[in-house]
């Protein structure tokens, strides 16, 4: 394997944030990064939890193999970080990847699941495991897991998106990390969010969820906007515990979205990666 070979893992967003009530699903993006062999780690601006330098504790963990102290890596991203956009996920599939071509593993997208994981708890980028966005991270499929069952890697549902575009308003990092205590707080809301999204009420569950995270993080600007998008018919939510927005939507709608849009930041648009075929032979937990 040389320079040039990586793998790719995908970018996302929030239906339902798991810290409010244990469930959480993550919608894939065709917002993509890949992992590259390098001559050494990256420095801790390109790195700053040093997530990468995780993997190897992480895979000899979970699977009981050692990849050794000279395979070093990076990241190649177009997924914006410290945004809510599942950047870290996505990196830490990419790694895991790169690592089962490299040393030849053979893994299942479950095992993949429990290295990523384990390398983003490790590194201290999530307090949750991230569960759903790890299986979004892998690609077009939308799970649904429980952090509270025997079993967090396996998902217990699945669920099907329309195929849409995805517009994603970019604030700026948050001042602060959220805790998980400020989520459990609003577990009412939370759960809600949850009914709705078992229901099969993608727009409901997102607003529910929205609402839930900008009470947790203390986000009154995102309500506003939140609360404006609504309005305008349009299905919206705070991705994950970080300040972006993010918009489904068709063709049609992106001139004027783009307009309401302007007043608050710098946008990009992207489309969503789903694919119902990639669950077929799944087992659900």
């Amino acid at each position: 394997m040389n320079s040039e070979d990586s793998t790719h893992a995908h970018g996302g967003i929030s239906i339902l944030h798991s810290a409010g009530c244990g469930w959480g699903c993550t919608i894939p993006l065709e917002l993509t990064c890949e992992a590259i062999l390098t001559n050494s780690w990256p420095n801790i601006g390109q790195d700053p939890h040093m997530l990468m330098a995780q993997l190897r504790p992480s895979l000899l963990d979970v699977i009981g193999h050692d990849v050794g102290d000279s395979f070093f890596f990076g990241i190649r991203s177009d997924i914006p970080s410290s945004m809510g956009l599942k950047s870290s996920s996505a990196a830490s599939v990419s790694a895991v990847r790169l690592a089962a071509i490299a040393h030849d593993i053979p893994l299942s997208n479950s095992e993949i699941v429990q290295v990523a994981t384990q390398m983003q708890l490790r590194a201290g980028c999530s307090i949750t495991g991230s569960f759903d966005d790890t299986w979004s991270a892998l690609g077009k499929i939308a799970a649904v897991i429980r952090t509270d069952s025997s079993n967090p890697s396996e998902p217990v549902a699945s669920i099907d998106i329309e195929p849409s575009l995805c517009t994603l308003l970019l604030r700026g990092t948050r001042k602060s990390i959220p805790e998980r205590l400020n989520f459990y707080k609003n577990k009412s809301k939370f759960e809600t969010a949850r009914d709705y999204l078992m229901s099969g009420d993608i727009r409901s569950a997102m607003r529910e969820n929205a609402d839930a995270v900008a009470l947790s993080t203390d986000d009154v600007r995102a309500s506003e906007i939140i609360d404006k998008l609504f309005s305008l018919d349009y299905t919206a939510n705070i991705s994950g515990s970080g300040p972006a927005i993010a918009v489904l939507h068709n063709q049609d709608q992106s001139s004027h979205l783009s307009e309401v849009l302007d007043a608050h930041g710098p946008t990009i648009t992207t489309k969503i990666a789903h694919d119902p075929r990639q669950m077929e032979g799944l087992q659900w937990a």
